[in-house]
């Protein structure tokens, strides 16, 4: 049987190119492919430079967000940036740790990024929300169980390898936003978990700030948002995030009839649901959103309500500064009252008579009694609760009027010191014989002869003959701003302990991640009635309470 040389020729150089594929080492160049021994009319016809020969170049596959294994990751992967902010670490004074960012792909997969401080400055300037990208070359490492803001099981991390490029469009049709919306049930049901930070979308019912000039320091913005279900939810902000809403507030040239706050952290205080702020929270006002928009469509007159206020931006009055011989004065000559005021003053010496700590319980901080051979929680119904350190100071101050006598509690002298009273010293022993192991702690006696902006807080109990304290509320290392006195009022008229402005989830604070395109202080969904909330008796409850002396051991 004769075989046609032509054929033959074609056939072999078919074979040759099958194998060099399959071997990932096909000849690009003309001379490689003329070592080739093929017939001779095919050497010839790759000798005449009007004959092309293909070249074959490896490029890397794409790889979808929910396709993404643990390790190394070579393929491409091609996303559209939706947010990024900064995080940062409160207990080291802000300092910036990484920039985090959440990517979606063309299947609505949300997956967290990262890159670290070290690496954020090579890829801040290309980071652009909204913009699409092609990003390879990253780590893939599984997603943190805790405050989470997708589903995803990975999340990513740029590495020194780490390629992202922006590009103009896509032939894959990636979604332009994408927001984790929860009804009313399951965000009671995610509350104090910290779970999962959850988007929020709702109809602006009221504002509540404390924000009348932009003087840095603690400032608050409580908004107050109407659930398409009907339910009333407060989204509180504060300090820089309250500062950044104010901005873009005022730069959008009217009041917003409807808000989109992203990755929220819901809680429940005083048996109402608050939903926090945090590193990763974005705004987006009426329109700026798709989502938003829909809602916005739907409200009458485009959320105009005939007959409503033209503004529903309360401000707050500011707490006023005192001396000391004021604020002594002014608790013998006024009467009973709810007030909150600003104290300059040094730290002359601790009090230890009455010690500086007492044995409280892990879960809700109250004083535990102490049984022969355990601990009792009556709070929380526990007789053989777990037992920790807390702590309750009583300073001596001063300043160039008078002196007086401030009592501080676990959460600001933690903050004070950046120690844990339970870091600070053990407790020895259990039940009533249960004693605590050091004296006076050098992060206290470090405190002394220093000044402070203390914030006060005043009730009937400070009105009266047994008055010897001032309790303080919030300590500032330098004369700020302060809030207003706390929106939030439960059932028997107390202000909860735990409604305090506290550390973002993480541990972090972030840059605002508030934008104009597509802190744990909350407060009660009806405080735009400017009520003051009745006193607080639960907390002085617990200075009585208290333990007289920490015993050494």
């Amino acid at each position: 049987m004769r075989v046609d040389d032509d054929a033959m020729g074609v056939t072999t150089f078919r074979f040759a190119l099958l194998y060099f594929v399959l071997n990932r080492d096909f000849p690009t160049s003309q001379h490689s492919i003329r070592r080739l021994r093929f017939p001779e009319k095919l050497s010839r016809a790759s000798e005449d430079h009007s004959v092309q020969f293909p070249v074959i170049t490896m490029a890397n596959p794409q790889v979808l967000l929910a396709d993404l294994n643990a390790g190394r990751c070579s393929n491409v992967a091609e996303v559209r940036l939706l947010r990024y902010w900064e995080a940062r670490n409160v207990r080291k004074g802000g300092e910036l740790m990484s920039v985090d960012m959440l990517f979606v792909d063309e299947n609505s997969t949300l997956t967290q990024g990262s890159v670290s401080a070290n690496r954020q400055l090579r890829f801040r300037k290309r980071l652009s929300e909204g913009s699409l990208y092609t990003l390879t070359g990253f780590d893939v490492t599984r997603s943190n169980t805790n405050f989470r803001l997708c589903d995803a099981p990975f999340s990513i991390r740029f590495n020194e390898g780490t390629s992202l490029e922006k590009i103009t469009a896509s032939a894959r049709p990636i979604p332009t936003e994408l927001f984790r919306f929860m009804p009313y049930g399951r965000l009671l049901e995610l509350a104090n978990t910290g779970k999962q930070l959850p988007d929020i979308i709702g109809e602006l019912s009221a504002i509540r700030s404390t924000i009348t000039d932009r003087i840095a320091g603690a400032q608050r913005v409580m908004l107050t948002l109407r659930l398409e279900s009907g339910e009333n939810v407060c989204v509180s902000m504060f300090d820089s995030l309250a500062l950044a809403f104010h901005t873009k507030f005022d730069s959008y040239g009217r009041e917003p009839k409807v808000i989109i706050a992203t990755g929220v952290n819901p809680k429940i205080v005083g048996g109402r649901l608050f939903l926090n702020a945090t590193s990763s929270t974005h705004l987006y006002f009426d329109s700026e959103t798709a989502a938003g928009k829909k809602l916005f469509d739907t409200l009458p007159g485009h959320g105009a309500v005939p007959g409503e206020s033209t503004s529903k931006v309360v401000h707050a009055q500011k707490i006023e500064p005192m001396t000391l011989s004021e604020l002594n004065q002014f608790i013998i000559t006024a009467e009973s009252q709810i007030i909150e005021f600003l104290c300059t003053a040094k730290v002359t010496g601790i009090q230890q008579d009455e010690g500086w700590c007492y044995i409280g319980c892990s879960g809700c901080s109250k004083k535990l009694v102490r049984e022969i051979s355990s601990f009792t929680c009556l709070s929380c119904n526990e007789t053989n609760a777990v037992a920790a350190l807390r702590y309750r100071v009583a300073l001596s101050v001063s300043d160039n009027t008078d002196t007086a006598s401030f009592l501080a509690f676990d959460t600001e002298m933690a903050k004070l010191t950046n120690l844990q009273a339970s870091e600070a010293a053990q407790i020895v022993g259990i039940g009533v014989d249960a004693q605590v192991d050091t004296e006076l702690p050098q992060s206290l006696a470090d405190i002394v002869g220093k000044t402070y902006t203390f914030q006060l807080k005043l009730n009937d109990f400070n009105f009266s003959s047994k008055h010897q304290t001032f309790t303080i509320s919030r300590i500032f290392p330098e004369r700020v701003l302060a809030p207003m006195p706390a929106f939030v009022v439960t059932e028997d008229g107390t202000v909860p302990a735990d409604a305090q402005a506290g550390d973002l989830p993480h541990g972090t604070i972030g840059n605002v991640g508030i934008t104009s395109t597509g802190a744990d202080k909350p407060t009660t969904s009806d405080a735009s009635t400017g009520k003051r909330p009745p006193p607080a008796k639960d907390q002085d409850d617990d200075d009585k309470t208290a333990p007289k002396k920490a015993h050494v051991e």
